[in-house]
């Protein structure tokens, strides 16, 4: 082992590795060629370049000098924690000042006897001296992803791969195409292991997971535009974390729905339509290439591969039907017109996907064919399958074969008409019910063959000894998963059952599989698309349990593998709350023992009761959207006539939440996790430090300020000073995991806090199965009034409850918030915190959702539905995903007795309007015709002052006062970049202040 004594060097410079990253291209150069053989050797001994690094503890007298040396050789976010207030400021500032706090550098106070991290997490964990007789053996394994490395003093710590652990190493999990892991260690119940990036899938998908490795390929459809940027894109992401480790492009033209795409523990073998490339799965560099003689096959294009025992077998031929790679214009999350692609029905085996008439085995050793065999009729490689050392294979039409794979010499060939009659010809597919016509029908057991599919009207079962039929089922539609217990058979309707292998016999019915989506199993559990969602069916109690935030994909399915359960990315948004690539692992060892988690509240002041106050009382706007409703209404009126006051640069790198203001200050936050104040003159006033992001501006309250963190915390601030007065842990657990490139809490306090009647609210969750936890608390002590952690188990029937997928508001007297798939709105009792909500046992999802915490550039969009004193009412609807909306209006009032137009509010209402016609038609006063966008509104009693962009034009924001009467532009201001959410604020004398995305504030006065 390599000698140690640098190490401690390393330690600090592992953090300021990171702060150096922000400095010019030729410094960068300068400092690379200078960087110390220290730094050198410390680095050359890391098990990657890019993942989580955990560094616990600082040396007193190290940290300046290495503040510029070694970053830009690295690629690695860094994880600090550490019980010294003190080290946990003085990182934070540094990191703050250069631009990576909250992206790059992520630092948790508390004990490091007991760490913040979620297990199975971090890629190297760098020890101080001063920490080492604090955090034990066990504890630095737990966080420690598999093959992950601990350094101390003197030594090194490697975690082993957990025995039990399996890999989903062909698109099927293996050759046999049955998807069934034998991973002993992925068993529910489950918590969330990762959300990451990306976020969005082209069409179609295919994905194999080996060596602690996923790798994904995606292929040549985008139907909107934020799939473009991967169209014809391998991925390589690190299976414990989500890092994605390399990229590299796939040739267009090949169709890459097929199983040509295997796994190991230290390579990828990905053939196409020239060669098989053996791809180093740490570098992403091409190893190796194999190419198989033209004296042996139709062409050069592989068909189908398998793999055991140290051989490769494929199945080669004629050059194909080359697909188009089809970019997209069109906007939103997902969702898409179906839309075929060349090839897809199939009508001529000598060009179709996968039809191919030579089978040869490759020794993986030497890359030699070790044996060739060729049918005069051309194979469907849909068709094919292997294990127990014999491949069979269909001819559509003519027979059933199967080889000995060690001698290449062909077992039997079966012709039987009954046979082929009951397997029948490809019914069309390609269709989001039925599913993909490139889908794999063929399936097989150590005893039985099976037939099934979205091409298949039948499911067909054969003897695996001679082809001859056993038995036949009526639907063929159908996605199994062979257990020992019997076939799983996952379909649409009424139709999915269980069955037994040697009648056929249903056993039991399975719950609706919906649409196209392929169904898996893991030892415990069967996964499928349900009627929105996915529903884990329990096979020990054959039971239906409901993960609603997302699908598994429509190619893929769950994969199993590593311990860990893996779900998407999605071309589709179908009742989605949670997109992109998206992990759990079991929830047993997931945090640090129960015992070391310190206290939920912590005390930061000795003057609780009797803060400094304020100069004056004045709240103008002291909440997101103004006021504990989100009612973007005030009673000042906005001036008619005004003019650029001050500009001020907040921040450069992280997202600002809108502004609030009051006693003529304003507070503002970002997603770096730091407070400011400002004077009305735009001079900062005092900053402060969170844990973790803020995605919902501060409250302001009785001369203190209030924020949620997304390290799972409410804080509480002096609103004059910036003095910290208190924080109060929600989150159940210190716990923190990867979200789209940040670390966070598995529980963040993501939707802001709500003050009603001396009573402060907060929430704290991502996703039901997680738990979904709320808190009333005392705002000026921070001690816990009421609780209630069981909302996101609604309904213990289906495990199914509210996930936090909103902002936290008051209305008609009850706490409320976007509740994720299954209920649109979560509804809880002020005193009590009771939810309200009556529980729902059916397995279906109707609601979706984009949280702008975790997709702003789609949450941000707002509507606004405001009845004024007349009773006329300013409308306009914006969809979720920010892809449709309605001109704004100001519409006649309603007769009195008419009903209101009821709408949904996680999604845009008008398709619905249209569907089933509004309860009353009314008149429009007036109609914006300038096809505009906005992110906030503010109604004063004569004025709307709104911010946005016209359509399609997001480089060219604007803040527009609009006379209400008249629906007529007052003024409009151009603005450097677009306001964030309900980015506008006004201040008891009419000033306006607007928070940009560009991490700008921006003041307009009166003239």
């Amino acid at each position: 082992m390599p000698h140690l004594k640098y190490h401690w060097f390393f330690t600090v410079t592992s953090i300021w590795i990171v702060l150096g990253a922000s400095l010019p291209a030729a410094e960068k150069a300068e400092s690379k060629r200078d960087i110390s053989k220290t730094a050198a050797a410390c680095l050359s001994r890391l098990p990657a370049s890019s993942g989580i690094c955990v560094v616990l503890g600082l040396p007193a007298d190290k940290q300046a000098p290495f503040l510029n040396e070694v970053l830009q050789n690295s690629e690695f976010q860094i994880f600090f924690q550490s019980d010294s207030l003190s080290e946990v400021n003085k990182v934070r500032q540094l990191a703050e000042k250069k631009g990576f706090l909250g992206n790059r550098i992520f630092v948790e106070h508390g004990p490091i006897q007991s760490l913040a991290l979620a297990s199975n997490l971090a890629d190297v964990i760098f020890v101080e001296p001063t920490a080492e007789q604090l955090v034990s053996q066990t504890e630095l394994l737990r966080v420690l992803r598999p093959e992950g490395i601990a350094y101390r003093a003197g030594s090194e710590l490697k975690k082993p791969i957990p025995a039990g652990n399996d890999y989903w190493n062909h698109p099927y999990h293996r050759p046999d195409n049955n998807p069934q892991s034998t991973d002993q260690n992925a068993r529910a119940p489950y918590r969330t292991q990762f959300l990451a990036d990306p976020k969005f899938s082209p069409m179609p998908e295919v994905s194999v997971a080996a060596g602690g490795k996923v790798f994904k390929a995606f292929g040549h459809i985008a139907h909107k535009q934020n799939q473009n940027a991967i169209l014809n894109t391998l991925m390589c992401i690190n299976a414990f974390n989500g890092t994605i480790l390399w990229k590299r492009p796939l040739p267009a033209g090949f169709m890459i729905h097929r199983n040509t795409m295997i796994g190991t523990d230290d390579a990828l073998y990905m053939a196409d339509n020239e060669s098989c490339k053996i791809i180093d799965s740490e570098t992403g560099e091409i190893r190796n290439e194999i190419k198989i003689d033209k004296k042996l096959a139709d062409g050069p294009v592989w068909k189908w591969m398998g793999m055991q025992d140290g051989v490769l077998y494929a199945l080669i031929g004629n050059e194909e039907i080359k697909v188009d790679t089809q970019k997209s214009a069109r906007r939103g999350l997902g969702h898409w017109p179906w839309g075929m692609w060349k090839g897809h029905d199939y009508s001529d085996p000598k060009q179709a996907f996968g039809f191919g008439r030579t089978f040869v085995a490759i020794s993986l050793a030497d890359q030699k064919v070790l044996w060739h065999f060729q049918e005069k009729d051309y194979i469907d490689s849909r068709g094919v399958c292997m294990k127990n050392n014999r491949l069979f294979y269909y001819c559509p039409d003519k027979f059933l074969g199967c080889l000995n794979t060690e001698t290449g010499k062909q077992l039997w060939k079966n012709s039987d008409k009954k046979l082929l009659a009951s397997i029948g010809s490809n019914q069309k597919a390609q269709h989001y019910v039925t599913g993909y016509a490139t889908t794999t029908y063929l399936k097989c057991s150590d005893e039985y063959l099976f037939f099934a599919g979205p091409q298949r009207l039948h499911l067909v079962s054969a003897s695996a000894a001679d082809g001859y039929m056993l038995w036949e089922k009526e639907h063929g539609n159908l996605q199994l998963v062979l257990r020992n217990d019997g076939i799983y058979a996952a379909g649409p309707k009424e139709t999915g059952m269980k069955l037994d292998y040697a009648t056929g016999e249903k056993l039991a019915s399975l719950p609706t599989r919906r649409a196209c989506t392929r169904a898996t199993g893991s030892v415990d559990s069967i996964f499928f698309r349900t009627r929105g969602g996915t529903v884990r069916l329990e096979t020990a109690t054959d039971t239906a349990q409901h993960i609603a935030p997302m699908r598994p994909p429509c190619q893929d399915g769950v994969i199993v593998s590593n311990g860990l359960l893996y779900w998407g990315p999605w071309m589709c948004g179908c009742e989605l709350s949670l997109y992109g690539h998206i992990c759990l692992g079991p929830e047993k060892n997931s945090t640090a023992s129960a015992q070391k988690i310190p206290p939920r509240r912590t005390i930061s002041s000795n003057q609780l009761e009797s803060v400094e106050p304020l100069p004056d009382h004045s709240t103008a706007w002291p909440a997101f959207r103004g006021d504990q409703y989100q009612s973007s209404s005030t009673e000042i009126p906005i001036p008619k006539k005004n003019h650029a006051a001050w500009s001020t640069q907040v921040t450069r790198l992280a997202l600002l939440t809108a502004p609030v203001i009051a006693a003529n200050r304003i507070f503002v936050a970002d997603r770096s996790g730091v407070i400011y104040a400002y004077d009305m003159q735009g001079k900062l006033i005092w900053k402060q430090f969170t844990g973790g992001a803020i995605y919902y501006p501060p409250t302001v309250s009785n001369d203190r300020v209030y924020a949620g963190s997304a390290d799972g915390r409410v804080y509480a601030f002096a609103a004059k000073t910036g003095q910290p007065l208190w924080s109060f842990r929600v989150a159940p657990e210190q716990r923190w995991i990867p979200v789209y490139g940040k670390l966070i809490s598995t529980w963040p306090v993501a939707g802001g806090v709500v003050i009603h009647n001396d009573t402060l609210y907060a929430a704290a969750g991502i996703a039901h199965f997680d738990g979904t936890h709320l808190v009333a608390l005392d705002p000026v002590t921070g001690k816990l009034k009421q609780e209630n952690n069981t909302s996101g188990v609604l309904s213990p029937t289906v495990n199914s409850g509210i996930s936090l997928q909103g902002s936290l508001y008051i209305d008609e007297g009850e706490l409320c918030f976007l509740a994720g798939g299954v209920y649109e709105i979560a509804r809880y009792d002020l005193q009590t915190l009771k939810c309200l909500n009556t529980p729902r046992t059916e397995v279906q999802s109707q609601y979706r959702t984009a949280f702008y915490p975790y997709y702003p550039e789609y949450g941000k969009y707002l509507s606004i539905e405001h009845t004024l004193a007349d009773r006329r009412e300013l409308v306009h609807d914006a969809s979720y995903e920010g892809s449709v909306f309605t001109n704004l209006t100001l519409k006649e009032a309603l007769p009195p007795g008419a009903p209101k137009e009821k709408k949904e509010v996680a999604r845009w209402l008008s398709m619905r309007a249209r569907r089933t016609g509004q309860a009353f038609k009314r008149k429009n006063i007036w109609e914006d015709q300038q096809q505009r966008r906005f992110t906030s509104f503010i109604v004063s009693p004569k004025v709307l002052l709104t911010a946005g962009h016209p359509d399609e034009q997001p480089e060219a924001p604007f803040l527009t006062a609009i006379d209400i009467a008249q629906g007529t532009d007052l003024w409009s201001h151009a603005l450097p970049a677009l306001a964030v959410k309900g980015g506008t604020a006004i201040n008891a004398d009419g000033s306006i202040v607007v928070a940009l995305e560009n991490g700008q504030i921006l003041c307009f006065r009166a003239d």
